[in-house]
């Protein structure tokens, strides 16, 4: 028998009537006393040392079919009205976006079309093609003639491109808001292929090494003083991207004998490469290439590499220049090197693409009218000029 009293408070014999064993506490009373008791805390309690303890709250139908409706035994998306619309193109597929409406890269082109299936049409570019021309001529005469003066003063042409490649390379980070180490930097590109050209290899490790390390004086004595880790990194890149790829044009140039005539055979494949790229791709370019270089296409980079082999068979049936299209068996390593610079090339020009994208640039500088900067002209031979050294070296030319 229960008692008419326990210890939370008091049930009065009414309250009694109305339990029920089966469905417990009738809805809208308290568990623990009379409805009609002060509120827990209340002044006037009694029979309790704390007062009449809180009642369960009878809820509300609507509530609890809120309620059910938002819960399930599956986690849910939040859709709540904080979440942005999905975003619409200010433009419709397919237009040429002006120069006013968007900073463009070097090759920026909007392909007409593009939904991810299917062909592109051709696209056009908005260079000067017969300034990019002449500007053109004018770069391979006077490396032409430098070649052909002696390795002394090619020398001296190659590290003033790549100072000024450097110049423009490390002003565009700047501007990006990166802080290098800018003379450090400008200091070890120009570095780099003089001590190649004085002590081959070895020199342009000890100039990577020094880089290193006076890149970490410059920001301990305060130099150098926001963001020494991206600002050091961006250093010890423009000397090793720029100058130390570069620089393999000096070793080809320490060579004896030989040695123009081996920087003379990467000139002239990585031209008709860059050359045949363009041409066949404006002509006859339907498919993307890459997206770090809209105006790149399948089909120009594909007519390149076919001139380029022919440019190198053609080297060997002559068997100039020399050394790498002169002797036994230098036909077909005149083929083979034809294969890796069309090769290296490309890929030289879409990591420098890659590289203003990143920065949101459309050129690296503006020396050259028609073409952009130094370093826009010479990205593919930054790779070409390795791939040629150590194709020599492997098959025994040098």
């Amino acid at each position: 028998m229960v008692s008419d009293r326990d210890e939370f408070g008091e049930l009065g014999s009414s309250d009694a009537d109305e339990l029920d064993d089966d469905a417990g506490v009738v809805a809208g009373r308290s568990v623990f006393g009379d409805e009609d008791e002060p509120a827990w805390g209340d002044a006037g309690t009694t029979g309790s040392p704390t007062g009449s303890e809180p009642r369960l709250q009878e809820a509300d139908p609507q509530e609890l079919g809120v309620w059910t409706d938002h819960t399930s035994s599956s986690p849910q998306w939040d859709e709540s009205e904080d979440t942005l619309p999905p975003m619409e193109p200010s433009e419709p597929v397919g237009t040429v976006i002006g120069e006013e409406d968007f900073f463009g890269y070097d090759d920026q082109a909007v392909y007409g079309g593009v939904t991810g299936t299917g062909p592109t049409p051709a696209v056009s570019s908005d260079r000067d093609m017969p300034m990019a021309v002449l500007v053109g001529v004018f770069l391979s005469a006077v490396i032409l003639v430098a070649l052909q003066v002696g390795p002394a003063l090619a020398l001296v042409v190659a590290t003033v491109v790549l100072g000024l490649a450097a110049v423009e390379f490390l002003s565009a980070v700047r501007v990006a808001g990166y802080q290098p180490a800018v003379v450090l930097g400008l200091a070890g590109v120009v570095t780099t292929p003089l001590a190649a050209y004085w002590r081959g290899m070895d020199g342009i490790v000890v100039v990577l090494a020094l880089t290193v390390v006076f890149g970490m004086l410059w920001y301990l004595t305060g130099v150098g003083v926001e963001g020494p880790m991206r600002g050091l990194a961006v250093t010890v890149l423009a000397v090793a991207y720029i100058g130390g790829l570069g620089a393999h044009a000096a070793l080809m140039l320490q060579i004896p004998t030989h040695g123009t005539g081996l920087l003379t055979a990467a000139i002239v494949l990585t031209v008709a490469h860059d050359v045949s790229a363009m041409a066949i791709g404006r002509a006859a370019g339907r498919t993307p290439l890459s997206r770090a270089s809209p105006n790149k296409t399948l089909e120009g980079l594909l007519g390149g590499a076919v001139v380029t082999v022919a440019v190198g068979v053609v080297m060997g049936l002559v068997g100039m220049p020399a050394p790498i299209a002169e002797g036994p068996g230098s036909f077909w390593t005149a083929v083979l090197l034809s294969v890796v610079v069309a090769v290296a090339a490309p890929i030289g020009d879409l990591a420098e693409s890659m590289l203003k994208r990143d920065l949101d640039i459309k050129d690296m500088g503006s020396l050259l009218p028609g073409h952009g900067g130094i370093l826009d002209r010479f990205d593919a031979m930054l790779f070409s000029l390795p791939a040629t050294y150590y194709v020599a070296l492997m098959t025994g030319v040098i």
